[in-house]
């Protein structure tokens, strides 16, 4: 990995984590300084971070991790919603009982770290069951796709899992999603998986406009 990459993939992992908050400013020397080295990979980093809409240039600061926006979680989280169905849609076929003794794998293993109250744990098996879905779908560039819309929206992930209930009603619409895969109810599925994502959204929402007078909210 060279210089320019290994910046690039701390920083973007910092800020997609909720470890760097939104405006918190990013400067080329205490990043060099951090990270032992030059400014010049620093700053093309920070180039790449920018021209994905990571981090921003704020008038009178410089550089700082971008907020985010109304506009921007409802354009992802709805794209990622019909996303998630068609791939569900794609997948229906070709999901085995060996597929779904997985999935059902991943909704007993999140049951147990409920009661351990592990979040964490909750949060990369629901990452999993998703991701699960995407691979049976077959489809390689709806799973490029979607992978990357992923990342775009791991922020808001994590503060809907921390949402006090929500990680329950996530295990249970999982639950039935392998019902209805079970019964071979495809549009029953496809609603399900999309009312998980829509769930998220909502929380989203509330803690919008209960949080943010000026719209963006600090992940």
């Amino acid at each position: 990995m060279n210089l320019i990459d290994r910046v690039y993939k701390a920083l973007r992992k910092e800020i997609l984590e909720g470890k760097l908050m939104p405006g918190t400013r990013l400067t080329e020397m205490q990043l060099a300084k951090r990270f032992r080295m030059s400014r010049t990979p620093v700053r093309e980093a920070l180039v790449r971070l920018r021209n994905e809409g990571l981090v921003s240039m704020a008038p009178g600061t410089g550089l700082v991790v971008r907020e985010v926006s109304i506009q921007d979680m409802e354009e992802l989280m709805g794209i990622r919603g019909v996303l998630e169905a068609y791939a569900l849609e794609q997948a229906f076929d070709h999901i085995t009982e060996a597929d779904l003794l997985q999935l059902e794998l991943f909704v007993n293993q999140s049951k147990y770290y409920l009661k351990e109250n592990d979040i964490k744990a909750i949060f990369e098996n629901n990452t999993k069951f998703h991701d699960y879905i995407l691979e049976k779908s077959m489809n390689k560039r709806l799973q490029t796709i979607l992978s990357n819309l992923m990342d775009s929206i791991l922020r808001f992930r994590i503060v809907t899992l921390h949402y006090p209930g929500n990680p329950q009603k996530s295990i249970e619409r999982h639950g039935q999603i392998i019902q209805s895969i079970k019964n071979k109810d495809k549009n029953l599925a496809k609603r399900l998986i999309m009312e998980d994502v829509n769930a998220g959204k909502e929380i989203l929402d509330e803690l919008y406009n209960n949080h943010s007078p000026e719209k963006a909210v600090q992940l």
